[in-house]
């Protein structure tokens, strides 16, 4: 199966700083920002911007990992600890469905909180789901047969890849 480069690294890094500068910008009046990841490279995502927030604002930002299962997710086996009323930043790489940015969205209004605010690093048109993406790095239109991936070697970005 042949693969096709949509962002290399420096489009990646890129990216992640305008992501950063419109999460500041959507939630510049918090006192602090709970900014989470959803598993691996949702994770990843959310680590790069916690460290550009915390260079561009003031904004006490924690950093979070959202556990689940993407392919089976149950609400209770996810867990995380939030304070009610908080200002939540769902972060993940890629939405294809929706389906996980649609639970993990379920998970954390069990939170009650006062901005819940969604980003992804690529947008992809095939949701089956009601939810969207409140900041995203770029859309793609894909087949159903194509996946994107983000690759992260090292802790670093190598590229964003159709296949």
């Amino acid at each position: 199966m042949s693969s096709t480069e949509i962002l290399n690294a420096e489009e990646i890094q890129f990216k992640i700083q305008r992501l950063a500068w419109e999460l500041f910008d959507r939630h510049s009046r918090a006192q602090t920002l709970y900014v989470i990841g959803i598993k691996d490279n949702g994770y990843w995502l959310a680590d790069q911007l916690v460290t550009r927030l915390r260079e561009i604002s003031e904004i006490d930002v924690t950093l979070l990992e959202l556990v689940m299962d993407k392919e089976n997710p149950v609400l209770e086996n996810m867990h995380i600890d939030l304070p009610e009323g908080a200002e939540l930043a769902l972060v993940d790489d890629v939405l294809n469905s929706g389906r996980t940015l649609l639970w993990a969205v379920i998970k954390l209004m069990g939170f009650s909180p006062r901005i819940l605010s969604t980003t992804v690093l690529v947008d992809r048109s095939h949701k089956r789901y009601p939810v969207k993406a409140d900041i995203k790095g770029v859309s793609l239109s894909t087949t159903l047969q194509e996946t994107v991936q983000l690759n992260v070697v090292g802790g670093k970005a190598v590229n964003v890849y159709l296949a």
